[in-house]
């Protein structure tokens, strides 16, 4: 199996460092639609065989610009952003933001999903698609935050616990395979 991890677009909130996660929707912004039109030129040249979305309003935009291959889409609930409760569409500067993705540390702000609770999900999800799909090439458009728990995933949690090591720029790709065994 072979994955093509994209983050959506940049939205008004990522522009302004602000806190996104699940709560909001947030549309791109016009440098968001440029940084998609931009990933749709690298992604019609894969080789991918459909798109597994998350149905946030911004994941969902950037699928509908970077698929111009027109594979078909599933959405999926399990990919979408970490639930950050009361920090949404607050500044990052307005609490401790490097421990919000620090695998070893752990919050107690009113609705914020726990990070191992989100990064067990996105494992969980990876371990059902490499089971399902094992000689598929899959695009997956998501958030930010997915991408560092896939990242996670084929390269381990750092010692450090710190997530954003695997951090993606909004429309940026990386690819990850899974050998058969």
């Amino acid at each position: 199996m072979e994955l093509y991890v994209i983050r959506h677009g940049q939205t008004a909130t990522n522009a302004c460092k602000g806190m996104v996660g699940r709560k909001q929707e947030y549309s791109l912004t016009e440098k968001g639609e440029e940084q998609a039109k931009k990933a749709s030129e690298i992604v019609k040249t894969l080789d991918y065989d459909f798109v597994i979305c998350s149905p946030l309003a911004r994941t969902k935009r950037t699928c509908e610009i970077v698929n111009t291959n027109e594979k078909q889409v599933i959405y999926d609930n399990r990919i979408m952003e970490r639930d950050c409760g009361e920090m949404e569409g607050k500044p990052k500067e307005s609490f401790d933001y490097p421990h919000y993705w620090n695998y070893n540390y752990e919050f107690d702000i009113k609705g914020m999903m726990s990070i191992k609770e989100f990064v067990s999900t996105i494992w969980e999800f990876l371990d059902e698609i490499k089971e399902k799909y094992p000689d598929k090439k899959i695009l997956i458009v998501t958030h930010n935050g997915v991408c560092r728990a896939i990242g996670a995933y084929f390269n381990g949690i750092p010692e450090d616990g710190n997530l954003t090591l695997y951090a993606h720029d909004n429309c940026e790709i990386k690819k990850y395979s899974v050998k058969k065994r």
